[in-house]
C-alpha cells in the first residue's frame, strides 16, 4: 500500500508508557515522518518534531516495527523491529536503510 494511501488513517501522538505496544522517538534535530506498527497491525502515523514520541498500542506482547521516512512523498527510509513496550529512538535519519537507532548502541 502507497505511503500516501496509509496517511490517509487517523494519527495519534502519544507519550510513552508501559500499556503501549511499540513507540518511536524522534532524537534528530529533523522533523520526520514517523510509523509506529504493532504485530496485530495497529498502525500510527506522524510527523514528529525533535523528542516528540509515537506509539501505537498492541496487544499480544509480540512487539512490532517502527519506520523513518524523509516525508511523504519518499518511498525509501528506515524500519527497526521493537520488543512490545519498547521505545527505538531514531539518533540519526540516513537514506536507504542506513538510520542510526538507538538500539545500535546497546
Amino acid at each position: 500500500m502507497p505511503l500516501r494511501v496509509i496517511l490517509a488513517f487517523a494519527c495519534v501522538v502519544a507519550p510513552a508508557s508501559a500499556a503501549t505496544g511499540v513507540c518511536v522517538a524522534n532524537g534528530t534535530e529533523e522533523a520526520y515522518l514517523f510509523v509506529a506498527e504493532a504485530r496485530d497491525g495497529v498502525r500510527e502515523i506522524a510527523t514528529l518534531q525533535p523528542a516528540a514520541t509515537l506509539c501505537s498500542p498492541g496487544t499480544g506482547g509480540d512487539g512490532g516495527v517502527v519506520s523513518v521516512f524523509e516525508s511523504a512523498e519518499h518511498q525509501e527510509g528506515c524500519s527497526r523491529l521493537v520488543a512490545e513496550g519498547a521505545t527505538e529512538t531514531l539518533l540519526r535519519y540516513v537514506d536507504f536503510d542506513r538510520c542510526h537507532w538507538s538500539s545500535h548502541d546497546d
